[in-house]
Order: C-alpha cells, then structure tokens, then sequence
C-alpha cells in the first residue's frame, strides 16, 4: 500500500471493515454469502497497474529537464531557484508513493513491509514530499504576488539567496513535523503489518496526524493561493490597462508570462488534490454509515464501500498528476524556457536569458 492510500488509510479501512462486518452478518442469515469482485474493484486494479509507469516515466523526465534547463542559466532567479526545487520535490512524490504501490499491485512485493527501515522511510519521505511540494507552490506564488504589489522594491526581497533559505526553512519544517512517522511505524505493527505500532500510535495517527497532514498538503496551502492569486489577476488586469492607456506596452519588461505560468501550477494543484483531500474528509463519515447499512443490508453496503474505495483510489492517482506534468505548464506558457529547451535537445549553448525573470 502506497504512501498516499496510508496517509487516508481509512479510505482502505471502509474496504476492510465492511468485509468483515459483511462476514459477521452473514453468518447469522441463512444463504447469504459474500458477494464476489465487482467492476468497481477489477478497474481499480487495472488502473493501478497501468497508469504508474506511465505517471513516474513522463514525470521523472519532465522534471529531470526541468532542472537541465533551469540550471544551464548563468545567473538563476528566485522563481527559477524555487521551480528547481518544486522538481526535486515532485520526482520524490512519484518515486515513494505510486511507485510501491505499482510494485505490490504487480509482483506483489510489499515495500513498505521488506524491512523497518523501509516501513519508516518510504512514508516519511513520501508525507513530506506532498507536503513540501504545497509550500513550495505557495511560496512562488506568495513571491509574485509581492512582485506584482511591489514592482519597484521585487529586488531588495526577491532574490535566489532568500529563496534559497526559504527553501531550507519549508523542508527542515516539514521534515521536522513528519519526525512522528519514524517513531509509530513498525513492519510488525498493530494490524500485523507496516503500521502504528500500537493501538495508542495508530488512533494518534488517524485523530491527531492525518488532520495535521491534510492541513500541510491542502487545508492551509488553498487560501494562500487562492487569495494570493486572486491579487495577481487583479493587477495584471491593471497593469494591462495602464500600458494600454499610456501606450507604453513596448517600453517595459513584459513579466505577465511569469504570472500566467504560477497561476497555472495553482490551479492544477487544486484541481488534482482536492478530490482527494474531500475523499479523506467524506471517508471517515462514510465509514460509520457502512457499518450501520451493513447490518440491515450487506449487500449494498459490500458494493457501496467498494464504489467508495475505487473513487478515492481514482482521487489519489489524480493527485500525481499535478507532479507529472508541471513541465508540460512550463513549457505552454513561456517562450523562453521554450527556447532553452530546444538548445538543450540540440545540445547547443545556452540562450544567455534569464527564466522566469521577475
């Protein structure tokens, strides 16, 4: 089971539990017996075995030239310094989430149970990767929002240094913060498996850190964004109408590009993981109303819970999307990086331009 389904790891459990609430109760009526696979099981499997490869070989490339091309610059600006690092970041989400997930789905090897030290890290690294890549988001956002405010001050702040330190102080937060997973987690766990080790460990994870992982990924990210974006199309609408006013459109540096790419990855990192951010909420409703259906109606309680689990299983495969295919963003809404991408395909030197200039 991969990092993602474990970070929601009651969306697994309505599974679990409505089998074996279904075995209970059936037992006690005459004829009835478990019903078998239905559909909504069969396409989970095919889609778990079909689209990982394809998300981690696409996605491992695109960030790979990515950061090719973003450190061929002579001199690397503060977007370019935190895109850099938003790649790293995702290439980490799809190597410690989808990837033991497609390793279990088709040969049947449990990474995450091998060994302790993979019981620990494989979650540890893929919790932190989710939440580091939402920060990171937000802070390139928060930065054009700041360029966009305070064109003429953009760089007394907006330097590759503060983003570096930036950076550093996001991934020793979220690498601190995500410490407790290597302290609960056990290859021999309390359900036998690699889990909190202990009841006590494992309502602690469900209670207390599964709200402050969605928190980190989804719940404090989203309003930043979103208010920092709302802002940035504000004045752009602005900006646009002053040019067009003082007919100076040719006279200044054009950043609307910039603006245009950071909008982009904001809005395709809501749209890919609020699916499943509402999955984990409406998931441990859903389970308390399973258990209650089940004992007046197994039958539709086995087929409601498994319909439930192929959504949410389909919601986690969305989110991988968003660190698949950020280069493809990249590469639709600016020239530049464009153009130093067909130097690097043609192996010829670099352009001299700055990406992502603010």
């Amino acid at each position: 089971m991969d990092a993602s389904t474990k970070c929601a790891s009651n969306l697994t459990l309505i599974n679990v539990t409505e089998q074996e609430t279904f075995n209970t109760t059936s037992s006690n009526v005459s004829g009835w017996k478990i019903p078998p696979v239905g559909p909504f099981e069969n396409t989970r499997v095919l889609l778990w075995r079909v689209i990982p490869p394809i998300l981690i070989t696409i996605g491992t490339i695109g960030n790979a030239m990515t950061i090719f091309v973003l450190l061929r610059q002579k001199k690397m600006t503060s977007t370019a310094v935190f895109l850099c690092a938003l790649a790293l970041s995702d290439t980490l989400i799809l190597f410690s989430a989808p990837m033991p997930r497609w390793v279990l789905e088709i040969w049947g090897v449990d990474l995450w149970g091998i060994s302790n030290l993979g019981c620990k890290t494989i979650p540890y690294l893929a919790y932190s990767s989710f939440q580091i890549s939402s920060w990171l988001i937000v802070a390139v956002t928060l930065e054009r929002t700041a360029c966009v405010l305070f064109p003429h001050k953009v760089r007394l702040g907006c330097s590759p240094r503060n983003a570096g330190l930036i950076i550093a102080i996001i991934v020793q937060a979220v690498f601190g913060i995500n410490i407790i997973i290597l302290v609960i987690f056990d290859v021999n766990g309390y359900k036998g498996i690699c889990y909190p080790s202990t009841k006590g460990y494992q309502d602690l994870f469900d209670n207390v850190y599964r709200w402050i992982d969605i928190t980190l990924r989804f719940g404090a990210p989203y309003p930043l964004l979103l208010i920092g974006n709302v802002i940035i199309v504000v004045e752009l609408a602005r900006s646009r109408s002053r040019r067009q006013r003082m007919n100076t459109s040719g006279q200044a540096r054009d950043t609307r590009p910039v603006s245009l790419l950071l909008i982009g990855l904001s809005v395709a990192f809501l749209v890919t993981i609020t699916p499943r951010s509402v999955c984990v909420v409406y998931s441990s409703y859903q389970r308390e109303k399973s258990k209650a259906l089940a004992s007046v109606d197994p039958y539709t309680a086995w087929y409601d819970a498994q319909y439930i689990y192929f959504l949410c299983e389909v919601a986690i495969l969305v989110r991988f999307f968003n660190a698949t295919f950020n280069f493809a963003i990249y590469v639709f809404s600016g020239s530049k990086f464009r153009a130093e991408l067909r130097s690097v395909l043609c192996c010829k030197a670099t352009q001299g331009t700055r990406l992502f200039e603010s």
